[in-house]
C-alpha cells in the first residue's frame, strides 16, 4: 500500500521481514562489490581481525534498504533519496545471522519550493539477536504528497 508524506508520523516505527545471508550470499556480493578477503575467502577470513567470514557493510545497507522498500510504502510515492548522513557499522554480520531491521521516522517536511513533494528522514537500525549491528541515521527520501 503506497504511503505519501502525510501518511507517516514522526516517531512511527516500522519493522521489515527478517533476512538471513548465507556464506554464499556474502561471498557472491563481495566478489562483485567489496572483494576483501574477510568477505570472500572463509579460510583467509579466519586470520583476519574478525576471526571468520563477515558480510560487507555495503551489503548490509543494501539488505536494509531492500527490505524496507519491499514493505510497499513507496510504490507510487518515492522520488528517490538524496542523502544518508551517517552510517555506523556496530558489529560484524556473519553467515546465517538473522537480520532484523527497524525503521523510525525522524522528520517530515513539506518542500518549500515544490508543493507536490516533501522530505522524509528515517533511521534504520539492523539487529542480530536484538543487538544492533548497523545503523543508518538520517536517511533522506523525497516523497510525493497526495494530490488534492
Amino acid at each position: 500500500m503506497t504511503r505519501y508524506l502525510e501518511d507517516f508520523k514522526v516517531g512511527e516505527v516500522m519493522e521489515t521481514a527478517p533476512v538471513t545471508l548465507s556464506a554464499d550470499d556474502i561471498i557472491e556480493f563481495a566478489l562483485l562489490y567489496d572483494p576483501q578477503s574477510f568477505h570472500t575467502d572463509p579460510e583467509a577470513a579466519k586470520s583476519s581481525p574478525y576471526g571468520g567470514l563477515i558480510a560487507s557493510g555495503l551489503q548490509t545497507i543494501a539488505v536494509a534498504f531492500g527490505q524496507f522498500i519491499r514493505l510497499g510504502y513507496f510504490v507510487k510515492s518515492s522520488l528517490g533519496g538524496p542523502a544518508c548522513d551517517t552510517v555506523e557499522w556496530l558489529a560484524p554480520v556473519r553467515p546465517d545471522d538473522q537480520l532484523n531491521t527497524i525503521v523510525e521516522v525522524l522528520e517530515l517536511r513539506p518542500s518549500k519550493s515544490k508543493p507536490d513533494r516533501g522530505i522524509l528522514r528515517l533511521q534504520f537500525t539492523m539487529s542480530v539477536d536484538d543487538l544492533p549491528v548497523v545503523r543508518l541515521i538520517s536517511t533522506t527520501f523525497l516523497l510525493r504528497r497526495p494530490a488534492d
